[in-house]
This record gives C-alpha cells, structure tokens and sequence, in this order.
C-alpha cells in the first residue's frame, strides 16, 4: 500500500491526470471550433447546438482536471523536488492556463448564448460583425492556448532554459499570428454575406 503512493506513482497519476486534462480539453476545445465555422454560413439546429453545449461542458471538464492537475504537480515538487520549482516552464504554463481559464469563461458567458440565439438559421444572418469578429478572437486565443501547454510539455530542451518571460513573449507572438489569421478568415465570411 505504501509502494502505491509513492513519490513516483503519486507523480504517474498526475502527470495522467494532466495529459487526460489536456486530450479531453484541446480536442473538444478545436471541435467547438470547427463547429462554430461550420455554422456561421449553415443552419443551427437544436440538436446541433447540443451537441455544441455538450462539447464545452468537456472543454471546462479538460480545463479543471489541468487546473488541479498543474496544482498537485506543483505541491509534488514543493514537497519531493523542490528544485523543479526552478522550471521557468512550470510558471509560463501556469500564466497561459489562466489566459486559458478568462478566455473559457468569454465563451460560456458570451459565444454560447450567442450561438444559442441563432438555433434555427445561421451565425452569419443572426450576428453583427463586431460579434463575428469577437468569435474570431476568443476562437484564436482558445486554439492557441490549448496547444501550447502540449508544446511545452514535450519540449523537454526548455527545462531550466528559459525564463517564463520568454515563454509568455513567444506564446503572445504566436497568438497575434493566430489571431490576424482568424481575423482575415472571419472578414472573408463577412464579406461573402454582403456579396450573397
């Protein structure tokens, strides 16, 4: 029994809890995505906009198991390695998570009764373009975050290398491309219904 809590098992079911977090949360995060596109030019159905419900309840499930996660990883290292606490990558994940976290809740409070509003025709004939251009953001920043705690978590070469400054200097460079490339896509839906 005490082999099974161990330092290192304790940390084998963490790091399960973080990576099943991250699965759960980032694919049905990019789903929601790939959804709302869909439905900006297509009819929302009731079912389909369940199905849209359904997918961000999994996002917040995704989002809170890397919350509690990311904290017992950080109370693990307190405990049993303290100098892991050194990782500059632990801090500029924690930061993205909490970018992740504000953006989440935009979503549930803004995007989804958004889309809830437009069951029975399309975003496109339902939303002004400053609600568009809003689902483009909170979209780029949703599609950008949740992939860069994975890319940390592989990138093994940035332990002890990095500072969290820079860590959080490349993810905002990276969120500014991602965001002019949403911003360009959502103009060309937008225009595409003043030509329609």
């Amino acid at each position: 029994m005490e082999d099974l809590f161990s330092s290192l098992n304790l940390k084998c079911l963490i790091k399960f809890m973080h990576l099943s977090g991250l699965a759960i949360g980032l694919g049905c995060a990019w789903m929601l995505d790939a959804f709302i596109i869909k439905y900006f030019k297509n009819e929302i159905s009731k079912d389909k906009y369940q199905l849209i419900e359904f997918a961000s309840k999994f996002v917040f499930t995704g989002l809170a198991l890397l919350w509690i996660s990311g904290l017992l990883f950080i109370a693990h290292y307190y405990f049993y390695a303290p100098e892991n606490l050194q990782n500059q990558k632990i801090w500029g994940k924690l930061f993205i998570v909490l970018i992740l976290t504000v953006n989440g809740y935009f979503v549930h409070k803004l995007i989804i009764p958004k889309i809830k509003k437009s069951v029975g025709s399309t975003l496109l004939k339902t939303l002004t373009r400053h609600e568009m251009m809003l689902i483009a953001a909170v979209g780029a920043i949703s599609f950008v975050s949740w992939l860069f705690p994975i890319v940390l978590g592989v990138a093994k070469a940035l332990n002890f290398t990095v500072s969290a400054v820079d860590i959080i200097a490349f993810y905002f460079v990276f969120l500014a491309i991602s965001a002019i490339i949403s911003n360009v896509i959502a103009q060309i839906i937008i225009n595409s219904k003043s030509v329609g």
